[in-house]
């Protein structure tokens, strides 16, 4: 019975050592990206203008997870208004996706960064498009 349950760990730990080692570096809500680094950090609220349609782009720096993918999922009050997968080159690897932001779409925003069936981190932000 003892070797059973060693062997059990031994291939849990297995199975699960992929979520234990990814890991999100940095990851920054920005209204642009120059040399794969974002210039500024929207932080909290994202303030669009009445005659253009904001975009925005969510940089994500990822290590322990070379030849995976995550998918950053860009929510509106809770409803999924796109997926993007992307794919992990290397253990420390840099990337980014972007959403534009139509003037209806004003209110709670969040962004989530997903390796599998787990949820690696979530950021909230709110759009404003009212100057």
């Amino acid at each position: 019975m003892k070797k059973f349950s060693l062997l059990l760990m031994i291939l849990s730990l297995g199975i699960f050592s992929q979520y234990t080692m990814a890991q999100v570096e940095r990851s920054q809500l920005t209204s642009s990206i120059e040399n794969r680094e974002p210039t500024d950090d929207l932080e909290g609220v994202v303030q669009g203008h009445v005659d253009e349609m904001k975009r925005v782009y969510f940089f994500t720096q990822v290590s322990g997870l070379a030849n995976k993918q995550i998918i950053h999922r860009w929510l509106y009050q809770g409803e999924e208004k796109a997926a993007v997968v992307l794919n992990i080159g290397s253990d420390n690897w840099r990337t980014y996706s972007s959403k534009r932001l139509p003037r209806d779409w004003q209110g709670k925003w969040q962004v989530q960064v997903w390796q599998g069936d787990l949820m690696l981190i979530t950021h909230h932000f709110e759009v404003d498009y009212s100057k």
